[in-house]
C-alpha cells in the first residue's frame, strides 16, 4: 500500500498532535518561512521524527501535491478504527454519521470536519463504493481526520444493525421525507446515514433505518450537496 501525504501547515500539525495517526517524517520546501520552519522542525524533534528540507520543484515530486504551501507530513497508511473496538469506547450519549457510497475525497473531508467540529463521535464508510481517507480528504477535512476515529466496515447493513444492537437509534437523510431536522429530538446514542451525491442511500440500508431526517427548505429547492447536509445535521444533533 502507497504511503499517504498530508499537505498544508493546519493538517501537518494537527497530525503531529493525533494520538491514533503517526506521522514518520516531515517534508518542507525550501519556500518555507524560518519561522514555520523552526516550529515544525522542533515539533519533529520531539516526537524523534525526520524532518527534511528540499526545492519545491523537489516537494512537489516527491509528494504529487502542488497544493500545501510546501508543508508535508508522510504516514504509511490512514489507521482506521475497528467497529466492535469503537462501540466499546463510546460514552453513554453518542453521534454518529455513516455514508453510502460518498466518493468526492473533498465531501468526505468537509463531513469529517463538521462531525469533528460539534463532538460526533466517529464516521463510518465501507470499504468498497466509498472514498478512502486520502492526503486530500486529510486536507480538505482542516486536520479533522487526525482526531475523529473513522471506522471502516465491509457491510454497512451490518454496521447498521450492530449500531442498533449497542443502544443506537438509526435515521436516514433521505431528501424530502422523514422528521423535520429543527423539531427532532435526537435519543442518547442517534446515527444519521448519508448517502451518495448521486444516488442517495441504498435501499437496504435506508429499510433498516429506524426513522427519516429532513432538512427544511425554501420550496423549489430540492436538495443540498451531501456535505452541506452533513453540517446541518451536525450541528443540529450535536451533544448538549
Amino acid at each position: 500500500m502507497p504511503s499517504l501525504w498530508v499537505t498544508g501547515k493546519h493538517p501537518v500539525e494537527e497530525l503531529l498532535g493525533s494520538r491514533t495517526q503517526r506521522a514518520r517524517k516531515v517534508l518542507l520546501s525550501d519556500a518555507v518561512t524560518a519561522e514555520t520552519r523552526n516550529a515544525l522542525e522542533r515539533r519533529a524533534r520531539e516526537l524523534s521524527l525526520p524532518c527534511h528540507t528540499c526545492s519545491r520543484e523537489e516537494w512537489e515530486r516527491r509528494t504529487g501535491e502542488r497544493e500545501g504551501a510546501g508543508i508535508a507530513a508522510e504516514i504509511a497508511e490512514f489507521l482506521y478504527a475497528e467497529l466492535e473496538e469503537w462501540i466499546r469506547g463510546l460514552p453513554e450519549t453518542a453521534r454518529a454519521f455513516l455514508l453510502d457510497g460518498v466518493t468526492d475525497p473533498h465531501n468526505l473531508g468537509a463531513i469529517l470536519r463538521s462531525a469533528f467540529a460539534f463532538g460526533f463521535d466517529g464516521v463510518i464508510l465501507p470499504a468498497d463504493r466509498s472514498c478512502p481517507v486520502t492526503g486530500t480528504v486529510f486536507r480538505a477535512s482542516a486536520g479533522a481526520a487526525a482526531h475523529l476515529p473513522v471506522v471502516q466496515v465491509g457491510n454497512l447493513v451490518r454496521a447498521i444493525e450492530r449500531l442498533q444492537e449497542s443502544g443506537f437509534w438509526l435515521y436516514a437523510a433521505a431528501g424530502g421525507v422523514g422528521d423535520e431536522i429543527s423539531d427532532f429530538r435526537p435519543a442518547r446514542r442517534t446515527a444519521v446515514v448519508l448517502g451518495s451525491e448521486e444516488k442517495g442511500i441504498r435501499r437496504l440500508a435506508r429499510e433498516k433505518c429506524d426513522g427519516a431526517l429532513r432538512i427544511g427548505m425554501t420550496p423549489g429547492a430540492d436538495s443540498l450537496n451531501v456535505s452541506v447536509a452533513a453540517g446541518i445535521i451536525a450541528f443540529s444533533l450535536r451533544k448538549p
